[in-house]
């Protein structure tokens, strides 16, 4: 038992300093370049960082959040079905076939089963600048949480509701790139419980790594140019400014490498009483 624990927590804590260290090579390069106003995104040179509240684009508009129902420009949505397991009276899950050393009950958990997300095109405004984020090859951060906010739970024996049927049709038929077909999202034989990470229209901003796309060329045109991803690269979608997202990567550096640390240092101790160190 203690090998097993010994390299749980240190493949844990190894995990949790790398993402911190990650963190801290993200907040340096957001530090390290210049946020330009909205405005004149089009005639700056990429990777091209700034702030502004995100809208719906006239073209698109926004969406409907297939679960929660709520006016969006993405969404990430997470789908956990609840089962049972095994434990011994200390509440130690019992794995595999091996049997317990004493009385054994069961403990309901949350599993993971499907993960997708609905993108389309938005625009930051700033001012009386407007620029159209193509988000093809994207990475969010949105400020839910991890997995995400809890909105709909449907217990066994229960299916999906007509109004969540008819927003994934709807989503369908809008051609974006997310499995909207009920059947994978509907599991009648078991409970479960759907969340969603949401960037909503109203929404602070930042946007980092982008490179003009395009710019229109009649006068007049609503917005000033349309971002994309470098080639090769990928552009960071967070939610808030350059300065909160900065400060939220900093925090989770510090707090990625404190915790991963001392969980390393947990396993390292169980391996070395194990006799593996």
């Amino acid at each position: 038992m203690s090998v097993v624990v010994g390299a749980v927590f240190s493949l844990f804590g190894g995990l949790l300093v790398v993402a911190g260290v990650k963190s801290l090579f993200t907040a340096v390069s957001l530090h390290r370049n210049d946020v330009v106003p909205v405005r004149e995104v089009p005639k700056a040179d990429p990777p091209v960082e700034f702030d502004g509240t995100a809208e719906a684009t006239t073209d698109d508009g926004a969406f409907e959040a297939p679960f929660s129902g709520e006016e969006s420009l993405y969404c990430d949505v997470w789908m956990e079905a609840k089962s049972r397991h095994r434990t011994d009276v200390d509440g130690v899950e019992v794995l595999g076939g091996e049997e317990p050393r004493r009385p054994s009950n069961t403990e309901p958990s949350w599993g993971l089963v499907e993960r997708d997300d609905v993108r389309r095109r938005f625009v930051v405004r700033e001012g009386g600048g407007r620029v159209v984020v193509d988000p093809t090859d994207a990475d969010f951060e949105v400020d839910d949480g991890h997995m995400g906010e809890t909105v709909l739970t449907v217990g066994e024996g229960e299916t999906l509701s007509e109004a969540v049927r008819e927003r994934l049709a709807a989503l369908d038929d809008a051609g974006v790139e997310f499995d909207c077909e009920p059947a994978t999202w509907d599991r009648e034989e078991e409970a479960v419980r759907y969340s969603e990470v949401r960037l909503d229209p109203g929404e602070p901003v930042h946007v980092a790594g982008a490179a003009v796309q395009s710019q229109p060329e009649e006068w007049g045109s609503p917005v000033d140019a349309t971002v994309g991803a470098m080639d090769g690269e990928r552009l960071l979608v967070s939610e808030g400014t350059e300065s909160s997202v900065v400060r939220k990567h900093y925090v989770q550096f510090v707090t990625g490498v404190v915790v991963g640390l001392g969980v390393l240092a947990i396993g390292v101790q169980a391996l070395t009483a194990a006799g593996l160190l």
